[in-house]
């Protein structure tokens, strides 16, 4: 990564990205990757520790790959597990909103906003807007089978943002949490503790008190 932005040069200028931008870049990959990817995992977690059901269709899943370690070319064979991530991505987004500068003047609701303005874009309270979610709050991975997602319209769902600026890493987070989950539920069942997942949002959204669990082993399939 290193490498990639010493060579990276503006398109229209060729001007190289400066020392300080590198360590900006690289500061941010670090910290967007870190406590993002681990609230996502721990609300996962949470959730199927609530949905023995769901819990076990993942364990069933993952366990028909068989015991080998899991590799990004198991993937595409853990459809149910994506569907679960990308529901709590929905109930939990790690960016509860948003920043954009407007570009031009723009009338919303009424409402005049200039050019040059920040403006936030709330994901957390779309992603439970019950216009835009039937029973928004019930937790329901089949919300993202393919025949349910047919016709979303693009701007419903944002757990990386979206446009030209949405999260560059959104591709590798996904990857990360599939295997992450699927490797955790192929060897331990989680019951949660509490009904609640409190959260609190300092920068990133993140658990704002330690989630209680009782974790038990699982013997291989």
């Amino acid at each position: 990564m290193v490498h990639a932005l010493i060579a990276a040069t503006d398109p229209e200028t060729g001007e190289s990205l400066s020392d300080s931008d590198i360590c900006n870049e690289l500061i941010l990959f670090l910290i967007a990757g870190h406590d993002t990817t681990a609230t996502t995992l721990g609300y996962s977690l949470w959730t199927l520790g609530r949905h023995p059901d769901i819990q076990e269709r993942v364990r069933a899943e993952v366990a028909e790959i068989g015991d080998r370690e899991l590799t990004p070319e198991d993937v595409p064979r853990l459809g149910y597990t994506i569907r679960v991530l990308q529901e709590a991505l929905r109930l939990c987004p790690p960016a509860a909103a948003v920043a954009r500068e407007t570009m031009q003047d723009i009338e919303v609701d009424g409402y005049r906003v200039p050019a040059g303005t920040l403006v936030l874009f709330g994901i957390y309270a779309v992603h439970r807007d019950p216009a835009l979610w039937e029973n928004p709050l019930v937790f329901d991975p089949e919300r993202f089978s393919p025949q349910n997602s047919k016709g979303r319209d693009r701007w419903q769902y944002l757990p990386f943002g979206g446009g030209p600026r949405s999260c560059i890493g959104d591709h590798f987070a996904m990857l990360e949490a599939t295997l992450a989950l699927a490797t955790v539920i192929r060897r331990t069942e989680i019951h949660s503790v509490n009904d609640d997942f409190p959260i609190i949002t300092p920068f990133t959204t993140v658990a704002a008190q330690p989630i209680p669990a009782r974790v038990r082993h699982r013997s291989p399939s």
